[in-house]
């Protein structure tokens, strides 16, 4: 098969380079990177409005996500004993922490150990196709700007039988936009998750174990992605990398959602991670509270939010104001807000209506829109100017010159 229509069937994965898991502990396994990697997808497409199809949950604590176990199949496990290599993987996955550790002045030690993912679900009775995971809030808020982001390939990393070559392969294709970069030795251990327990201290060790069977590995795939070599002079700290890509990727920016972005009064259409937040909120409380009409509830909601959004400007904060109104609706403290049937009622904009105007316009039948509707809804559809034409001047139902 040509090399080039091989690349076509090729699944990529976009990541942030900026977030490395590698430097909060030891080196992580294939199929543990592999099912990080599936993990990151999902909160990527939820997060740049392309699917919710696999995000249960999103509070203000944590993500919980559902990952297609057949993704996995096909790649890394074998047919006759899956649920035992899903398993290890799964209890594997479960321990891995973020590690932040600083010695103060005066000698103390200060820490802060976050648990990446505290609970990690398989049950076949129930879903025999799904893992579910729980992220904390700490970890996938670290995971989201990927404004600044590397695409990897699945096939390769099915191919890698190393951690540390898939680690390598991330970092280096991080840079691959670059073509050539240099890093310090100690920087790369710390990437690379032996920095914290002081493996690979020497350089020709890391060196004859580590980097060159990496760079090996990766190289003999250069022709499905990047081709990497590197130097260090005898006596620095610093590497230089130089890496080719042999497969050209598009590195336009992204572009993410956000939960403080603002809602419009008119149209009063939330984004896919808001309309997420609230529609979790709103179950979480409907267990205990048994809320009579959720709808009205989310309608309640937005008008809130936008009210809110409009007295603190650039300073609102979406999560803490869904966090109280959570408080309130537990408390059964939480009723109508006072602007809600103002804003409620106002008119919002109609993909018919402007069709509808721009067609009657087109024709000439500038009487019939001004009969047919308001000056209101006129200017909301972005036909003002038709309201400064002078009626007295038509004859008929076209304009006179």
């Amino acid at each position: 098969m040509d090399i080039q229509d091989e690349n076509k069937k090729r699944e990529l994965r976009v990541l942030n380079r900026k977030f490395s898991v590698g430097e909060y502990g030891d080196s992580w396994t294939k199929m543990e990177r592999f099912l990080f990697i599936e993990i990151y997808n999902t909160i990527k497409t939820f997060y740049m409005a392309e699917s919710a199809e696999n995000i249960l949950e999103f509070g203000g604590g944590h993500i919980t996500t559902k990952i297609p176990v057949s993704a996995m199949d096909k790649r890394f496990f074998k047919a006759h004993n899956r649920s035992s290599q899903l398993l290890e993987v799964a209890e594997s996955l479960s321990k891995k922490q973020i590690s932040l550790i600083q010695v103060e002045e005066d000698g103390q030690l200060g820490f802060d150990f976050i648990t990446m993912f505290p609970r990690i679900t398989y049950n076949p009775l129930n879903d025999k196709k799904h893992l579910y995971v729980q992220i904390q809030s700490a970890v996938y808020e670290e995971m989201v700007p990927i404004e600044s982001y590397c695409q990897l390939d699945l096939k390769l990393l099915g191919e890698f039988n190393s951690g540390n070559t898939i680690r390598l392969y991330e970092i280096f294709k991080s840079y691959a936009f670059k073509r050539s970069f240099t890093i310090r030795f100690e920087t790369l251990r710390k990437l690379l998750g032996f920095f914290k327990d002081n493996k690979y201290p020497e350089w020709r060790y890391f060196n004859n174990q580590v980097l060159k069977p990496a760079v090996i590995d990766i190289n003999n795939y250069k022709d499905h992605d990047i081709e990497v070599s590197y130097k260090k002079t005898r006596g620095s700290d610093l590497i230089e990398f130089k890496v080719h890509s042999h497969v050209k990727q598009s590195h336009k920016a992204l572009k993410v959602l956000c939960l403080d972005e603002p809602v419009s009064e008119v149209h009063r259409v939330l984004n896919m991670i808001q309309d997420k937040y609230i529609e979790t909120v709103i179950s979480y409380r409907d267990v205990k509270s048994k809320i009579s009409d959720k709808n009205e509830l989310k309608e309640w909601i937005i008008t809130d939010i936008i009210m809110q959004q409009k007295k603190q400007g650039v300073s609102f904060n979406f999560k803490h104001a869904l966090n109280a109104i959570s408080k309130q609706i537990a408390l059964k403290q939480y009723t109508e807000p006072y602007a809600h049937k103002h804003i409620s009622n106002k008119l919002s904009f109609s993909d018919e209506t402007y069709t509808d105007i721009m067609e009657m316009e087109r024709k000439g039948e500038i009487r019939a829109i001004r009969a047919k509707y308001t000056d209101e809804e006129i200017k909301l559809h972005r036909f003002s100017y038709i309201l400064d034409i002078n009626l007295d001047e038509l004859d008929t139902d076209k304009v006179v010159a």
